[in-house]
């Protein structure tokens, strides 16, 4: 078996495990915007809490209390968003470095496969010039020998 055909099923395989690890980086991409997204929101929200507290004048203690409290609850569901996205970015980054080694891994053996192919066809080339070089040799000589009675048969 040629060596390129032996090569194949590895570098497709190769090929299919990067595409997989691709798709893998892909959704954990989608899941590092999405948390960039709720993040964004929830700090722009907090913002316009604090605004709108602001220009509403005076408040009373029982207010203030709760105020604070819902700022905390706020600033802690913000802390565990950043939380989850710094979480999810560590993924991304992790998929990405795979996704990128594995490709490169098949990009290599796409081309061992193909200089393989290109080995096997310049083989394959010689040995047609060389039988094509011996067939015009042997009528050569056939024909010398056709037309020279006297030579040794």
């Amino acid at each position: 078996m040629m060596k390129s055909k032996r090569f194949e099923p590895i570098r497709e395989i190769a090929s299919t495990s990067a595409k997989d690890l691709s798709r893998a980086m892909g959704e954990a991409g989608r899941k590092v915007a999405e948390l960039e997204g709720k993040v964004q929101q929830l700090q722009s929200y907090r913002d316009d809490y604090l605004r709108n507290s602001q220009a509403a004048g005076p408040i009373d203690a029982v207010k203030l209390q709760n105020y604070r409290m819902f700022l905390d609850r706020l600033g802690e569901a913000l802390r565990q968003q950043l939380q989850l996205l710094d979480a999810a970015r560590a993924e991304y980054e992790k998929r990405r470095a795979l996704w990128s080694e594995k490709r490169i891994e098949a990009e290599s053996l796409g081309r061992v496969v193909d200089r393989f192919r290109k080995e096997e066809r310049h083989a394959a080339d010689t040995r047609e010039q060389r039988e094509g070089d011996d067939a015009a040799l042997r009528a050569s000589v056939a024909r010398v020998t056709a037309q020279d009675p006297t030579s040794d048969r």
